[in-house]
């Protein structure tokens, strides 16, 4: 708790990041809150039978769950990128006829509230790089590769991976431990998020999907990012079995005077698994 609050309230020294975290979680909780109330005064609005209402109040939740969206929160944004852009939405507010109006707001809304979760993503890693053993990450030699490797092209390798839809952003991580300017980093998470969710709305209006389809495209999209995740999973466990295996059992103490003495057989350890034990 002293370190957290540490993080919170002193500012940074010269030698570390020099981000003032304190700053940014306080302007991210005032962003949070002007979308709520700007939400719901669009619903105030809506239920006055104002269209605009409606949209300003569909889109303040749009941002506000968008600006969410993180590895601390990974919640699916698939699904109401869609769904904003739907025929259905656009029907209720009156803009059923503006298809490129539609794509352009819908693009740029959730870009912005995305750029917004990861820029807050950036401050949460960078709290945690500042303490305990997980700042001797950039000494490894697999970081001093990667962060070589990342400084040829940052902003068009950011810009290419938060285009391509994958479970989880290994480079948005080393973005942040290799301290990739902050101004840059949310514009190349705008502008490939941008081009993601452009084409998103655009097959979402040109194929006439309905509630249902875009069920199902998130659905197919979570199963397919799940099992990857197993696979994975289990791809480590069969490189790096569990440390108890093959071992011999503790040592046991000396026996009483009521108990026999286990003969040699019993006593030694076995050179293999016993018959009844998979050997998975």
């Amino acid at each position: 708790m002293r370190r957290i609050g540490r993080a919170l309230f002193v500012p940074p020294s010269a030698d570390q990041d020099r981000l003032n975290l304190r700053h940014w979680f306080v302007w991210f909780v005032l962003w949070l809150v002007a979308l709520g109330v700007t939400a719901r005064l669009g619903f105030i609005k809506y239920e006055d039978g104002s269209r605009l209402g409606m949209a300003v109040w569909l889109l303040a939740l749009y941002t506000f769950y968008m600006s969410l969206c993180c590895t601390f929160f990974p919640a699916p944004t698939t699904w109401i990128v869609m769904m904003m852009a739907s025929n259905y939405v656009a029907g209720e507010i009156g803009l059923l006829p503006h298809v490129y109006g539609r794509m352009l707001v819908v693009a740029s809304i959730g870009s912005l509230g995305t750029a917004m979760a990861n820029l807050n993503e950036y401050h949460i890693w960078t709290f945690i790089l500042r303490y305990g053993k997980v700042a001797g990450i950039r000494k490894t030699r697999l970081y001093a590769v990667a962060a070589r490797w990342f400084g040829i092209r940052p902003f068009w390798t950011i810009v290419l991976f938060s285009f391509i839809p994958i479970p989880v952003d290994i480079i948005r991580w080393l973005a942040i431990t290799y301290r990739y300017p902050r101004v840059p980093y949310f514009a190349a998470y705008y502008l490939g998020r941008w081009v993601r969710y452009a084409g998103l709305a655009g097959i979402t209006i040109w194929g006439q999907l309905r509630w249902y389809h875009i069920l199902i495209v998130q659905c197919t999209i979570a199963i397919v990012a799940f099992a990857k995740i197993v696979q994975q999973l289990i791809r480590q466990h069969r490189d790096h079995p569990s440390q108890g295996e093959g071992q011999c059992p503790p040592e046991a103490g000396p026996p009483s005077d009521d108990e026999e003495t286990p003969g040699p057989d019993l006593i030694a350890c076995p050179t293999s698994a016993s018959p009844e034990v998979s050997s998975e």
